[in-house]
């Protein structure tokens, strides 16, 4: 093989990692959508994101991106790839904070609901005890201790 050849079969093999990538990042994309869309419905039992299926994409995209990283990033590859690669991410990250903050305000709820939940099981149980003041404790008077060590 001569360099040249060398050098356009790493520049096919990036260009190979791009398109995977860009295949990743529009099934992680899909993915984050239809989650939005059953957050927004409350339909709970539709979250695409709990399939292991997609934990191993997000861990696929992941390497991905640090061996683009690692080989150099995107340096001599065609504009129209590099557009439909920047205009995917940025669509992901677009979707990811959406994402979160549905996530955050579920999380917020649900924290609101078990907080109010404990609160009432502690109403209920003071007043079901006969006696449900706190006990004080007894004084205890120290002085012969201090003049027992005193002598």
């Amino acid at each position: 093989m001569t360099p040249t050849n060398k050098g356009s079969e790493t520049q096919a093999e990036q260009l190979r990692r791009l398109e995977q990538l860009l295949a990743i990042s529009r099934r992680l994309s899909e993915a984050i959508a239809a989650d939005i869309a059953a957050l927004e419905q409350g339909a709970f039992d539709n979250l695409t994101t709990t399939d292991p299926e997609v934990a191993r994409l997000c861990a696929l995209y992941g390497r991905e991106v640090m061996a683009l990283k690692a080989s150099g990033g995107i340096k001599n590859m065609p504009e129209q790839v590099i557009a439909a690669l920047k205009d995917s991410g940025g669509r992901l990250n677009k979707l990811l904070a959406r994402h979160e903050t549905l996530v955050a305000c579920m999380r917020q709820a649900s924290e609101g609901l078990v907080q109010a939940v404990a609160e009432e099981v502690e109403k209920s149980r003071k007043r079901n005890a006969p006696y449900s003041g706190t006990p004080r404790p007894k004084r205890v008077s120290t002085g012969a201790i201090v003049y027992n060590k005193v002598i």
